[in-house]
C-alpha cells in the first residue's frame, strides 16, 4: 500500500469589500427595492460573479433608524482586486440605480499571520449578526501575534456562545504603497445574546489589549427584514 501523502497548497487570495453608508431611499423597504434593482438582478449577479465576486451579503444596524431608511452595510468577498475594479468600472454597473446617499467603500486583504476561524452553523440557527472592530494597530506583526493568541485562548468559549466566524484584515492599498496599519475584525454570530455576553465581558475583551493604537470604531449589525438578494 502506498503511504498517504498530504499536499498543502497555498490558500487562494481572498479580499473583503465593505460598503457602508446611509441609503438614499425614504425607508428601508424602498432601500430593499433599490438594492435588488441595483445589485440583485440575474444579469447583475452573473456579471459580478464573472469578475470574481464570491459572496454578497447585506446588514443594517441593530438599532433601527429614527428616521429615513438608515444605514446599510454590504460585505462582499472577492478573489480578484483587479476584477473588482473592472466590475465597478463597467458601464452597466455605473448606470445602476443609486443605492446610497453617501458611502465609504474599502477593500481589505488578509495576511498569512492573521487568524481566520469559521465553523458551520448548528441546525436551526439561521439568524445572523455581525460585529465589526476597526482602527489603526500598533504594528502588523504585533497585531498578528495578539489576534492569534486571543483566538487560541477564547475559541472554545466564543464558539459555545454563538460565534460562526472571526476574520481579521488590513486595509489594502495600491502596489508599492506602504502597508496600511488600519485593521478590520469581522465576527459573524448566530446567537445575539451570546454575542452581547462576549462583547460585554471584560475578561473576553482583555485578549485584545495592546492591539489598537487608539480607540477602535465598534459596531453591531443584523440582517434586514424582507427579501434582499444575496449570494
Amino acid at each position: 500500500m502506498m503511504p498517504f501523502k498530504l499536499s498543502i497548497q497555498p490558500a487562494p487570495v481572498q479580499f473583503l469589500l465593505t460598503v457602508r453608508g446611509p441609503l438614499a431611499a425614504k425607508d428601508i423597504e424602498a432601500g430593499r427595492v433599490a438594492h435588488n434593482q441595483a445589485a440583485g438582478t440575474d444579469e447583475g449577479v452573473a456579471l459580478a460573479r464573472s469578475f470574481g465576486d464570491l459572496s454578497h451579503a447585506v446588514f443594517v444596524p441593530v438599532e433601527p433608524a429614527k428616521s429615513g431608511a438608515g444605514e446599510l452595510l454590504i460585505i462582499d468577498y472577492w478573489n480578484s482586486a483587479d476584477g473588482m475594479m473592472s466590475f465597478f468600472a463597467d458601464p452597466r454597473v455605473q448606470g445602476a440605480p443609486v443605492l446610497f446617499r453617501d458611502k465609504e467603500a474599502v477593500l481589505w486583504a488578509g495576511t498569512p499571520g492573521m487568524p481566520r476561524f469559521g465553523l458551520p452553523a448548528p441546525m436551526g440557527k439561521n439568524e445572523r449578526w455581525v460585529g465589526l472592530a476597526r482602527g489603526p494597530v500598533v504594528s502588523r506583526e504585533s497585531a498578528e501575534k495578539i489576534l492569534t493568541e486571543s483566538l487560541r485562548k477564547s475559541v472554545n468559549s466564543v464558539r459555545a456562545k454563538g460565534l460562526l466566524s472571526r476574520e481579521w484584515y488590513f486595509r489594502a492599498g495600491p502596489p508599492g504603497e506602504k502597508p496600511s496599519l488600519e485593521a478590520l475584525g469581522v465576527d459573524v454570530w448566530f446567537d445575539a445574546e451570546g454575542m452581547k455576553e462576549v462583547y460585554n465581558d471584560p475578561a473576553e475583551m482583555a485578549g485584545f489589549d495592546g492591539l489598537f493604537a487608539g480607540p477602535p470604531a465598534l459596531s453591531v449589525w443584523r440582517k434586514p427584514a424582507g427579501a434582499w438578494v444575496e449570494w
